[in-house]
């Protein structure tokens, strides 16, 4: 009696999840983002001035642009009171919007 009980328990916990695991697979395509978002630190050369930091950022924004990624956002990181560098937040359009439909 309880091998049977058992059985139906669990043939009746399969059936009623099997039309939840059809509709999983016929989920609709999730949208594509607008767009991508890249954060890169860039550290501060306290010791080294001569190769200093707005060299740096500047070469780091040549070479994201080159990449087709555009300036949105940076932020200072400082510890102790010490500069310590920067988080630099590019943006460009999502791949999936750029093909060709």
């Amino acid at each position: 009696m309880n091998r049977l009980l058992i059985a139906v328990t669990a043939a009746g916990l399969l059936l009623s999840t099997a039309p939840a695991r059809a509709s999983e697979g016929a989920a609709a395509p999730q949208p594509c983002p607008a767009t991508e978002a890249w954060t890169v630190f860039v550290p501060d050369a306290t010791f080294r001035r001569q190769d200093g930091s707005a060299k740096r950022l500047t070469q780091t924004h040549r070479d994201a642009e080159e990449q087709g990624w555009q300036f949105a956002d940076m932020t200072t990181y400082i510890e102790n009171g010490d500069l310590q560098g920067f988080f630099i937040t590019y943006t460009r359009p999502h791949p999936c919007n750029t093909q060709a439909p």
